[in-house]
């Protein structure tokens, strides 16, 4: 019988937890460092060290909300409109308790 190689363990991830809303924050903060540039979610992630599915998922609200474009549609990019409203709050029910 061939020995079983252990599973290897998920790897921990270095960055801290963000609080409900802080992402979209971040990815907000970068798009408007970076005025007359759009970027990709796989750029933005890289850039932030988050995953590229949050970063979807915080671009697509930051676009529902008018704080930033999507540019193109495939891929899809990004850019900060030239409006500055504030970062929406996360929903209640994304609310952490401390």
């Amino acid at each position: 019988m061939t020995p079983r190689r252990p599973r290897p363990r998920p790897r921990a991830s270095t960055q801290p937890v963000l609080a409900p809303g802080q992402l979209r924050a971040l990815v907000l903060d970068h798009l408007r460092a970076h005025p007359g540039l759009d970027f990709t979610p796989a750029e933005l992630a890289n850039v932030l060290h988050r995953s590229r599915g949050a970063i979807i998922n915080a671009c697509r609200t930051l676009t529902r909300t008018g704080a930033a474009v999507q540019t193109h549609p495939t891929p899809m990019r990004f850019a900060a409109t030239g409006r500055h409203p504030a970062v929406p709050p996360a929903p209640p029910d994304a609310a952490v308790d401390t």
